[in-house]
This record gives C-alpha cells, sequence and structure tokens, in this order.
C-alpha cells in the first residue's frame, strides 16, 4: 500500500501520462520521424486511452524484412495514420492537419463542458427545467452511495469518450492531440463535475456477501452462551437484514424466494431474538459465582433458554428446555402483561439460576425418577425445588453485593431463618464451629426449612399456582395412568 501522502496520485499520474505522450507524438510528427518508430510510439498511446484491440508496432508501421516492401527498416505504407485526404488538407500534410483538428476539438470540449459545468451548478439552485434539477441532484446524492472506484472510473470514461472514440474510429492522431487540452481541463477545471449526473445510472453495488440463517443462528446462540450482548445483537441485525431483503424480493417477485429461504430467514430472526435477550440475562449470570456455576451448567448440557411474557418459569426435561417468563404473573393473564409486573434482568437472572439447579439434577440423574412410589416420587422433588431455591437466594445476596436493588421474598426470609436455627442449634450444644462449618450446617437448615415450607403448600408453583405436592403428584399420576381431577 502506497504511503498515506501519495493516495490519489494514480489519477493525476495516469492523465499526466497521456498528456506527456501526446505531446511526444506531435513532436515526432512535425520533426518526420521515421514511420518505424513513430508507429510504436502509437501503439502504446492506443493502450492508454483505447478499449478494443491495438495494433502492435509492426502492424501499425509495416514491420521489417518480408512484413514491408523487401528492404529492411523500410516501411510500407501505413493502413490509415489520420484523417482521409477530403480536400482541405494536402495528403502530405494530414498528419499536422490531424494535430490541429484534434487541438481545436479538444478545446472545444474543454469550452462546452465549462459551460456545462456552469449550468450544472446552476441546475442544482433550480435554474433549469424540473427534470434536470432532479437529474443533477441525483448524481450529487450518488457521491455518497457509489464506490469511490465507480466514481473515478465512470468521471474517467466520460471525459474521455470523444478522444476514445476518435481513436476506435482510425482517426489516432486526431484523438493523441485532442487529449491535450482534454487532459488539461480534467486535471486544472471543473470538466469532471458534470459527469456527476451519469453515476445515478449506475446500478448500486451488490451488498456484500453474509453468511446464511443457519450460520446467524448459530452465532446468536454462541454470542448468549458467553453473555456477548455486543455479539448476540450484531447477529439479530444481520438476520432481520437478510429477512428484510427476502421480503423486498419477494414483493418484486415472488418466484425469486423459495418458501423454504423464507422460512429458514424467519427462523433465524427468532433464534437472534430470543439469544439476543438470553445475553442480557447470562451477562449478569457471570458477575457472581451462583451464576457463573449455573451459566455452566446450561452450557455444559446445552440447555435452550427461551424466554416469554406469561406462562411462569419451568425446565421441561423432554426438550432440554427453560420457558422463562419475564413477568412475576398476576390474577389475569392481562395482568401478568402489565409493565409494573414486569421481572427485572437481575430478577431473571436469580430465577435462571433456580432452573438451573433443576437441569443438574436431571442431567445427573438425581432428579427423582416416576418410577418410585409416589410419595417417594413427590418427596424427591421437593428436596430438588428446595435446594433451587436456596441457590436462587444466594444469587441474590451476590446481586445485592454486586449493587443490584432485589427486594426480600418470603423465600428469603425462609432462608434466612432456617440457616440461622440450624448454627444456633449447633452453637448451643457447645459445638466449636469454624466458618466453614457454620456455612455447611447453616445451609443445610435453610434447605430444609424451605423443603418444609414447600410441603406445607406456603409456596405455589409460578405456572399453575398449585401447591408443590399437588404439582409433582399430578405429574406422577398423570405418567403412571391415574386419573387426576
Amino acid at each position: 500500500m502506497p504511503p498515506a501522502t501519495d493516495r490519489g496520485e494514480g489519477p493525476a499520474s495516469y492523465l499526466a501520462v497521456v498528456l506527456l505522450v501526446g505531446l511526444l507524438v506531435g513532436a515526432l510528427v512535425v520533426a518526420n520521424v521515421p514511420v518505424s518508430v513513430t508507429a510504436g510510439i502509437k501503439a502504446a498511446v492506443c493502450k492508454v486511452v483505447s478499449d478494443s484491440r491495438c495494433d502492435t508496432p509492426e502492424e501499425a508501421g509495416g514491420g521489417s524484412g518480408a512484413a514491408g516492401d523487401g528492404r529492411r527498416g523500410v516501411s510500407a505504407a501505413p493502413r490509415d495514420s489520420g484523417k482521409k485526404d477530403d480536400g482541405n488538407c494536402w495528403s502530405w500534410a494530414h498528419w499536422a492537419c490531424s494535430a490541429v483538428d484534434g487541438l481545436r476539438l479538444g478545446t472545444g470540449d474543454v469550452l462546452t463542458d465549462a459551460w456545462d459545468g456552469v449550468t450544472f451548478v446552476g441546475c442544482l439552485a433550480h435554474i433549469c427545467s424540473h427534470d434536470g434539477f432532479k437529474s443533477n441532484w441525483s448524481g450529487i446524492g450518488a457521491l455518497f452511495t457509489t464506490d469511490p472506484r465507480v466514481t473515478a472510473k465512470t468521471m474517467w470514461d466520460e471525459s474521455t469518450k470523444p478522444i476514445r472514440d476518435d481513436w476506435n474510429n482510425g482517426h489516432k492522431v486526431r484523438a493523441v492531440f485532442r487529449a491535450v487540452p482534454t487532459v488539461l481541463g480534467t486535471v486544472f477545471g471543473g470538466k469532471g463535475l458534470t459527469k456527476l449526473k451519469h453515476l445515478k445510472d449506475k446500478k448500486p453495488d451488490p451488498p456484500p456477501p453474509r453468511d446464511p440463517p443457519d450460520v446467524i443462528a448459530r452465532r446468536a446462540g454462541e454470542a448468549a452462551r458467553r453473555g456477548d450482548v455486543d455479539a448476540a445483537d450484531k447477529a439479530l441485525a444481520d438476520a432481520e437484514r437478510h429477512l428484510r431483503e427476502l421480503r423486498e424480493a419477494a414483493a418484486d417477485d415472488p418466484a425469486r424466494v423459495s418458501f423454504g429461504d423464507m422460512s429458514k430467514a424467519r427462523a433465524a430472526v427468532w433464534e437472534a431474538r430470543r439469544a439476543a435477550k438470553d445475553a442480557r440475562i447470562r451477562k449478569i449470570l457471570l458477575q457472581t459465582p451462583s451464576g457463573r456455576w449455573a451459566n455452566d451448567i446450561l452450557n455444559r448440557y446445552n440447555v435452550e433458554v427461551v424466554y416469554r411474557s406469561r406462562g411462569g418459569t419451568e425446565y421441561f426435561h423432554d426438550s432440554n428446555r427453560v420457558m422463562m417468563s419475564t413477568s412475576r404473573g398476576g390474577s389475569t393473564p392481562e395482568e401478568e402483561l402489565l409493565p409494573e409486573n414486569a421481572l427485572s434482568p437481575e430478577e431473571q437472572a436469580v430465577d435462571l439460576v433456580h432452573e438451573a439447579n433443576h437441569v443438574e439434577y436431571d442431567h445427573t440423574g438425581r432428579s427423582a425418577a416416576i418410577s418410585l412410589p409416589r410419595d417417594k416420587f413427590v418427596d424427591g422433588l421437593l428436596r430438588e425445588e428446595a435446594e433451587g431455591v436456596a441457590r436462587q437466594v444466594e444469587m441474590t445476596y451476590e446481586l445485592r453485593a454486586h449493587g443490584a436493588r432485589l427486594d426480600v421474598t418470603d423465600m428469603e426470609d425462609v432462608y434466612s431463618r432456617g440457616y440461622n436455627r440450624a448454627v444456633g442449634q449447633a452453637e448451643r450444644r457447645g459445638e466449636a464451629l469454624t466458618d466453614a462449618d457454620r456455612q455447611r450446617i447453616g445451609r443445610k437448615g435453610a434447605v430444609d426449612a424451605l423443603e418444609q415450607a414447600f410441603r406445607s403448600g406456603r409456596f405455589r408453583t409460578s405456572s399453575t399456582n398449585e401447591t408443590y405436592p399437588e404439582y409433582y403428584g399430578k405429574q406422577w399420576d398423570r405418567a403412571n395412568g391415574w386419573s387426576t381431577p
């Protein structure tokens, strides 16, 4: 890559080369340099300004030996070195006439473009037809929406079109000398300004290649797992943009978009939206020891976390999915959706720690099996529920230490009372307790107290508003073919 001070030199240097070559050819013509030399120069000029086939020096000048008239170094008659003899110029001086004609036409091009520049600027102020006004402003607008390389190419092509036409039509000397004022006008004047209007005719650049929907969805899920909110939001934006583009394409021509492609795009948007919500909760989890434990469990067992505005929070074994409620509930479905009943992200993180406990019990085989007797099955799940609430309360304490404002709940009160009661009983028995002993004894007392609270019906499920013994008892009944009211 060139140094920063050299950037932008390409077009100017190219134009300077054309000018230099034009002057060189003119000097050679006037000096009547042998055609074999000028033919080589003409071939080089062709490569600079032409967009069609260029003759080699041998083709342009007749070459040597058998290609000429039999005398080495003497060329045959040129095929078409310039303007035909039309009676206005002696045949032996047609090169000079072509040179003068080229300078005349080039100067006329510059003056015409100068006037076009004046009218172009005036038209921007609507001193012209309304169509012209819109056309010129479209050209200005295209500067901000078109690749700069396309802009430069368009201005170059439009500025050099008459020269290239002359060259390709056989008026090569005239083309060379016509380039002199044209190049000067482009470098030192405003010639390129009027070419901006042609930018609006250029098709917009195609969108850069993007990941397919399934890759976008996978990116979103991976971002959520690591609590990367920015990456999840980026994936969501990509998914929504992809779906929007498909819809626009289908609106123009339904045959361009298949049903399968549209379905994949919709699924990617759904997954990306889910992941964007999940990433925000996972980011909170990663702030605390309990939260990091929960995030590790969810990732280890590849659990999908789905957020819903109503219906309670619950882990489903069969689908390996946690359904997270973003509402604390209400007496009616409508009340669940009220803003004042919405759970904060921190409260949702606390609930997710609770569900991670169910995930661990399930995947490690600690959860009560449905094949157990009904009372053993219910007792096992009540203990599992109590352990989950203990982790939930501990997550609450840790988030408060990080500045989160979380209300004290009944479950926290039961945990605290059970913890202190168990430690107090051990101390009254005269046991010498270390901090680790107090933590172990206190936590067991807290879980015991929570289990008793569940068994007594003090707490109810968030999804069905039943007592936990009723809820788990009905699960056993359904699994074992018992009818339930």
